[in-house]
């Protein structure tokens, strides 16, 4: 029944502040944004971000959670020089890079929502 990941949205707390994030800070290309919805273009799967407030067009507010409950892993090519790049952006790597007990390289970061990326080795 599952069997192919179409998209990730995330619901943040302010839109113009995690557009600019993705954006300018992460660079990623804008595939399409409508008032307070932008999804990015990325391979096989989109990711989007959509402001909580008007987000309640999907599905009742009762239902959005707080941020920060997302890991987002993306693979790099070289995991020490993506994070030397986003310590140049102002990004805060709160752990690693580190190699893990079974021998994959990651490092990790928090977007404006306190959600969690994940970058490896690939």
């Amino acid at each position: 029944m599952f069997n192919k990941l179409f998209a990730v949205c995330l619901l943040v707390k302010d839109f113009e502040k995690s557009f600019d994030f993705y954006k300018q800070t992460l660079g990623l290309k804008v595939n399409s944004e409508n008032g307070k919805f932008a999804d990015f273009k990325l391979e096989g799967t989109s990711l989007a971000i959509f402001e909580k407030g008007d987000a309640t067009t999907m599905f009742p507010a009762k239902y959005m959670k707080t941020g920060g409950g997302s890991v987002l892993a993306f693979q790099v090519a070289d995991v020490a020089q993506a994070c030397e790049k986003l310590k140049s952006k102002g990004i805060e790597i709160f752990e690693g890079p580190k190699t893990t007990p079974w021998g994959q390289t990651v490092a990790y970061f928090q977007d404006p929502d306190l959600n969690i990326w994940e970058i490896s080795a690939r």
